[in-house]
């Protein structure tokens, strides 16, 4: 029987998978992905991200590629009820505090292909397709992952940790056994992707039709593509709803036909609300759909498996590079659950709105939105538990857990998004002076040994050397951002939330202070000597 040897070894390859093995590539790890199917699967499946996204999304593609792949909204997301009257219409055309609009749509076989290139172009990740992972050991300083390959070749991988990226029927969860937290939210809908043959308007370019007759869900589906989904109705069989000639009835009022358009997919999807109660059990760890099942409505699904991967990525990094022991891995379920619940629970929210069936309640909906009477929308959360500072007073917890800005800075001799020129990881940006003039040495060398960069944005100058650790900010957006938050510096973690931040560059040490103190808590014994 063959052995691999690798650090980090993933099981699936979907978009979860991908960027995670991307990220840990960049740093040199060992990867080893190993997919059970030998193609990529060539249907569209989500269809919707976000700026938080988009920047993680920069991290592994370049921008024009991103640029190429997903399209902007141009206007807004209406919600109109079965007499097409609007009953709520959200601004999707503003961009995000990430540096990206704030709704992008796109296809995800297309997204794929190139996050696939991505991880193909690190040389220490290794894809392999077509390889069933069909066994799993766990030891007290690796796991064996045994994969049988499509000719039934078996072999063990010898990996320090087993990442399930596996989705809904993970293998990898199925072998940690968690609990199950299950909202008991199902509901079946039909879902249509059509590509265009003719150029079209659509107006509005996604909608939500809150129809009791039938609830219907119309967007973008990425450049020359639409998506329809339509609600399953009281009676009706996932078996007698999923074929191309319903499909076909139900595209018609909406003068879709095959004379205009190709029906690229149908599928009924079976959308429910549930998560499992520990992400990581020893050297095992789920992401994605393995961890969590969100309902649609929001558009969050993929997205909510990708925050798993990058606050994944840069503490297995530290625990591989011996600057982090593996109890960091306790605050990735700590972070990333109660996060994902408020984003399940939301859409959950919106659901309820949406999938009213019963037209007397349906016209109890609609008279609340014309009265001003719906229960106000949940805020998206930000995150509330783990690495992050709390000062014992409160007085500079407001922006701790939220996400950072990125605008467009000159660095070095170059101009871009801050992240492509400066770079990403742990950051600590100020518009006043360099914050490392506040800090002392111990601090600083704390900083340097996880990676830390020392960023002053200031305004356009020449004295803005080639050499300087000044960042010039080339449209003022930080120069904006830092005035409405009143902030003097910021502490940005490598997943691009807040650690925290301060109204004076003066109490910078303070926050220094915190973050080495629960880095203590993370400490390899051995270095403690």
């Amino acid at each position: 029987m063959k052995q691999e040897m690798v650090d980090v070894a993933i099981v699936g390859y979907g978009p979860v998978s991908k960027l995670l093995a991307a990220l840990l590539g960049q740093k040199g790890w060992r990867v080893g992905v190993y997919e059970r199917f030998s193609e990529p699967y060539p249907l569209p499946r989500a269809v919707h991200l976000d700026d938080e996204i988009a920047r993680m999304l920069q991290s592994i593609l370049p921008k024009s590629e991103i640029e190429r792949i997903l399209q902007p909204v141009p206007d807004l997301y209406e919600w109109r009820n079965a007499e097409q009257q609007l009953l709520l219409a959200l601004d999707f055309s503003q961009d995000g505090i990430s540096g990206w609009p704030g709704h992008l749509f796109f296809n995800q076989p297309e997204l794929e292909k190139v996050m696939d290139v991505a991880c193909r172009n690190q040389p220490s990740v290794n894809v392999n397709m077509g390889n069933d992972a069909i066994e799993l050991k766990e030891f007290e300083n690796h796991v064996e992952l045994t994969v049988k390959d499509l000719h039934g070749e078996i072999r063990t991988i010898h990996a320090k940790y087993v990442v399930g990226c596996d989705g809904a029927n993970s293998f990898v969860r199925k072998n940690m056994d968690p609990a199950i937290t299950d909202l008991g939210f199902a509901a079946d809908w039909l879902v249509v992707d059509i590509v265009t043959k003719e150029e079209r308007e659509w107006n509005p370019m996604n909608l939500q039709l809150c129809d009791p007759a039938r609830p219907t869900t119309v967007v973008s589906g990425g450049p020359g593509k639409r998506r329809w989904e339509f609600m399953a109705l009281p009676g009706e069989t996932k078996e007698g709803l999923n074929n191309e000639d319903v499909a076909w009835r139900l595209l018609e009022p909406w003068n879709i036909t095959p004379s205009n358009a190709v029906l690229e997919r149908h599928a009924v999807y079976t959308f429910k609300a549930l998560w499992a109660d520990e992400w990581q059990k020893g050297r095992l760890i789920i992401a994605g759909d393995a961890a969590h099942l969100t309902p649609p409505f929001m558009g969050q699904g993929m997205c909510s498996g990708l925050r798993d991967s990058i606050n994944l990525a840069w503490k297995l990094d530290l625990i591989l590079s011996g600057k982090a022991a593996e109890s960091i891995l306790e605050t990735y379920t700590a972070e990333r659950k109660p996060h994902n619940r408020e984003v399940v629970e939301a859409a959950l929210f919106l659901g309820n709105v949406i999938c009213v069936t019963d037209p007397v309640e349906a016209r109890k909906r609609d008279e609340a939105f014309f009265t001003g009477g719906v229960p106000e929308f949940p805020e998206f959360p930000f995150l509330t538990e783990g690495i992050l500072y709390q000062s014992a007073d409160g007085k500079n917890n407001k922006y701790t857990g939220k996400l950072s800005f990125q605008g467009q800075v000159e660095y070095r001799g170059k101009s871009g998004l801050f992240d492509d020129v400066v770079g990403s990881g742990w950051t600590i940006i100020s518009p006043v002076n360099d914050p490392k003039k506040v800090l002392n040495e111990e601090q600083i060398a704390f900083l340097e040994d996880i990676g830390v960069k020392f960023i002053e944005i200031s305004e356009l100058s020449e004295d803005n050397e080639s050499f300087s650790e000044k960042a010039v900010d080339i449209h003022g957006k930080y120069k904006q951002y830092f005035k409405e938050t009143g902030l003097e510096v910021v502490v940005v973690r490598p997943d691009f939330y807040l650690f925290g931040g301060t109204e004076s560059l003066a109490d910078l040490p303070l926050l220094v202070e915190d973050l080495s103190k629960q880095f203590d808590r993370f400490r390899i014994p051995a270095l403690n000597n």
